[in-house]
């Protein structure tokens, strides 16, 4: 893969996307755990609504790993320890070996806390780099960099569809680099839906980004792999021309847009004229409202993608 940014400052991400600028060691006492099995907690690095991500080292094997570790009150509320969004993951993960999506371990350990609380555990590949949403701000990618990496993810999409799993949480944010830029990963499955694990073909649940979901995901229809494809062409939307389709000042108004079909969303090209009317093409057919006039596939997608390109873009 290409070499896709400039060398900054060192980052540390966690696999739900979030990324902070390393500032020296931090505070042992501000961690829950003081380490999993072998591993020894070193520093959190990420934090969401299901619990906290830490970056943890086994030394005897010298070797880095990310943590989830799961909100207590997951295990403590029995409404909430229904949705068991951390054995979702696992049990998603166990099924996937691609290069463009996170590897995960597929044991869940379970550690006492500082409290004597028993919790569980994601044992995960330590992405020490930056998320999309970074390229997006920084305008620092050619245009045919940006090419590649959206071809890189669709390979990863394409290949989560192949194996019955919709991620639902499509977005910047959940599109790792490393640090050295040659690689690109898919992360954060704790709202993914996999027929292998919960046989259900299609995923009820609103979950996810709002400003990154499909019609049919904001309208809390059954999703399908095109809602995926929604999402993915949004992303695409802003990588490629800096700014979001839907023009609206707020969160609100953006999802009344993406639903409104009077709301035309304007080429990409607009706003950046180094886009060709084939990219165009495709990132507007992934942005079709209507499920059955988008992409069917990310493979169908994905062809386009590389006729393009053989083309020049």
């Amino acid at each position: 893969m290409l070499s896709l940014f400039r060398k900054r400052a060192p980052v540390t991400v966690s696999p739900n996307g979030a990324t902070h600028h390393a500032s020296g060691a931090a505070d042992d006492a501000q961690f829950e755990l003081t380490h999993v099995g072998p591993y020894e907690i070193l520093a959190p690095v990420g934090s969401g609504g299901m619990g906290t991500v830490y970056k943890a080292i086994d030394r005897s094997r010298d070797l880095t790993i990310a943590i989830k570790v799961l909100d207590r009150r997951y295990d403590v509320d029995r409404r909430s320890r229904k949705r068991d969004y951390l054995g979702r993951e696992i049990l998603i993960a166990a099924s996937l070996n691609h290069p463009n999506i996170i590897k995960m371990h597929k044991e869940l350990m379970i550690q006492e806390d500082r409290d004597g609380r028993k919790r569980r555990c994601l044992l995960m590949e330590f992405i020490d780099g930056h998320n999309l949403k970074k390229h997006i701000v920084d305008r620092d990618l050619t245009l045919e960099q940006m090419v590649h990496v959206c071809i890189e993810l669709g390979r990863g999409l394409d290949f989560l569809h192949q194996h019955k799993i919709i991620h639902r949480d499509i977005k910047p944010g959940n599109f790792l680099f490393s640090r050295d830029g040659k690689q690109v990963k898919i992360v954060d499955f704790g709202l993914s839906k996999s027929n292998a694990s919960w046989r259900m073909r299609w995923a009820k649940e609103t979950g996810g980004t709002r400003i990154y979901m499909s019609p049919e995901q904001l309208a809390k229809k059954p999703l399908d792999e095109r809602s995926d494809i929604f999402s993915f062409g949004i992303t695409m939307y802003e990588l490629l021309s800096g700014r979001h389709p839907c023009n609206g000042g707020d969160a609100r108004l953006i999802q009344r847009q993406l639903r409104d079909p009077r709301f035309r969303f304007e080429p990409p090209s607009k706003y950046n004229p180094e886009i060709s009317p084939a990219l165009d093409r495709i990132i507007l057919k992934a942005l079709r409202r209507r499920p059955e006039d988008r992409y069917q596939s990310v493979t169908e997608m994905l062809l386009d993608m590389s006729r393009m390109s053989e083309s020049r873009i």
